[in-house]
């Protein structure tokens, strides 16, 4: 296939993905009908067909072990949904199909799963709205969400702070859940040589206060502060918990790109997904 075709293809597989319309008669032309069940039908396994086919780089990204496998998700339109970002994911690591590589659109596409994936806990878990707010406040006392009107409406930090704590996620993960919230909002206005500035100058400030720092990755070497130490006086009284440390760690982690620590955050909800959810 010529590139002018493969460029036609992925044209109309994003028209499916942004006009619900254009996907609807799309199915109708290629007479794939709407699953009107949570059983895999055969419209279904005519629909990966499909996929695969237009996925022309799927083969490539299926070898790697770190694609995340959706297929315990029974209901076809979330599940493709979820897949669909997901390669978009990994095209944007790697910088396949016409993609480049680009972490922040890697961080958004990983933040789009993570959003869905959290909904549809709370959605299979819970009966009703309340319901999903009183479950959330049990572990999250201090989420604003009284006033939410839906399920989507509730905040993606509230939901996912709530669900770190119930199922004590590591910090590694919970840090790359809430850090690719920011860099999808923050991905317009992004300046990478304001940010190694700001780095810089933090990085200065640290070193100035006498707080110990790892020598290539710059975050603080909190077991080397010993307490009662003007440096641990200075660390717990002036640093932690300010909002430029807070930017200072944020933008170590964005230049770091912790591509496999992303995947693995998200791998560890679809696997927390599996064991407390009745699909049936």
């Amino acid at each position: 296939m010529d590139d002018k075709l493969k460029s036609t293809l992925e044209k109309v597989v994003r028209l499916t993905h942004q006009n619900a319309e254009f996907d609807t008669e799309l199915r109708k032309a290629l007479q794939i009908k709407p699953s009107a069940s949570n059983v895999y039908t055969k419209d279904d396994a005519r629909l990966k067909h499909i996929e695969s086919y237009l996925g022309l780089d799927y083969n490539y990204l299926g070898d790697r072990q770190s694609l995340i496998d959706y297929s315990f998700v029974p209901e076809a339109e979330i599940r493709a949904q979820l897949i669909s970002d997901n390669r978009e994911m990994m095209r944007h690591r790697y910088g396949t199909r016409f993609h480049t590589i680009s972490f922040d659109e890697y961080c958004r596409y990983a933040h789009l799963q993570a959003e869905m994936l959290l909904n549809y806990f709370y959605d299979k878990k819970d009966h009703n709205l309340e319901d999903v707010k009183k479950h959330i406040l049990e572990y999250n006392p201090s989420a604003k969400i009284s006033e939410a009107k839906s399920l989507g409406a509730i905040s993606y930090s509230s939901k996912l702070w709530a669900f770190c704590k119930e199922f004590s996620i590591d910090n590694i993960s919970k840090a790359c859940l809430d850090n690719i919230r920011d860099v999808r909002n923050r991905s317009s206005h992004r300046s990478p040589e304001t940010e190694e500035i700001t780095i810089a100058e933090s990085r200065r400030k640290l070193t100035n206060m006498g707080i110990p720092l790892h020598k290539n990755e710059g975050y603080v070497l909190t077991r080397q502060l010993k307490e009662g130490t003007n440096a641990y006086l200075l660390y717990n009284n002036m640093v932690n918990n300010q909002d430029w440390f807070k930017e200072y760690n944020f933008l170590l982690w964005v230049h770091k790109a912790p591509y496999d620590n992303i995947m693995e955050a998200l791998e560890s909800i679809c696997s927390i997904l599996k064991t407390n959810i009745n699909f049936l």
